[in-house]
């Protein structure tokens, strides 16, 4: 268990707190993936990761893992990954706009 944390190269990611430098949300993969590591604990099925065949938006993929509540609640019921997903998918809207 301890070899596929060392795997996720997330201390990077979490260690930005204690800095004033903010972390790109723009083209950052792994950005979700170390952000919620209870929900994507392998990296396994997190979004606009490269490693997937089919392509998806961020607003499909995360609409299919909020409609998982028949399996299972994590992701609908995560007091956090609703509202997070929501702020990325509204500043990258404001900034479509503003181009």
């Amino acid at each position: 268990m301890t070899n596929a944390f060392q795997n996720l190269h997330c201390n990077q990611y979490l260690s930005y707190n204690h800095y004033t430098t903010m972390i790109n949300e723009y083209n950052n993969p792994i950005l979700i993936a170390c952000m919620f590591t209870t929900l994507f604990p392998f990296k396994i099925g997190v979004p606009e990761m490269n490693n997937k065949p089919l392509k998806l938006s961020l607003q499909t993929h995360v609409k299919h893992l909020m409609n998982l509540y028949k399996t299972c609640y994590q992701f609908s019921k995560h007091h956090l990954f609703p509202f997070f997903v929501f702020n990325i998918r509204q500043h990258r809207q404001i900034c479509l706009r503003v181009n």
